[in-house]
């Protein structure tokens, strides 16, 4: 069975502007350790362009066990100017994260 990221980690989000960001912090090194591997900035926009455009950025944090991941573009004008006002559209990028499943080689698959 294909442990959920959800499992390894935990999610916030929340944006500034335009910016939206998304950081997983991992229940242990070993968990850490999968998802650096696993989930790297081109494999999360892959995801996350579904619900939301543009690049996505990746930034480690290991003193932490956490990712950071930052998309600059996905609220074209801000929060007050986009069609996806709200925690709506934040929670969705984070729990689509969260429900992704890491496979024994560390790729990231939808769930089942």
């Amino acid at each position: 069975m294909r442990p959920r990221i959800g499992d390894l980690a935990s999610g916030r989000a929340g944006d500034k502007g335009d910016v939206l960001d998304l950081t997983l912090v991992a229940r242990d090194e070993a968990a850490y350790a999968r998802l650096e591997a696993a989930l790297d900035a081109a494999t999360a926009q892959r995801f996350l362009n579904r619900v939301v455009p543009g690049p996505v950025q990746r930034h480690t944090l290991p003193g932490l066990r956490a990712l950071k991941y930052v998309a600059p573009q996905a609220l074209a004008g801000g929060v007050y100017a986009s069609l996806r006002p709200g925690l709506h559209w934040q929670k969705a990028a984070i729990w689509l994260l969260l429900d992704l499943t890491i496979d024994d080689e560390d790729r990231v698959h939808e769930p089942a």
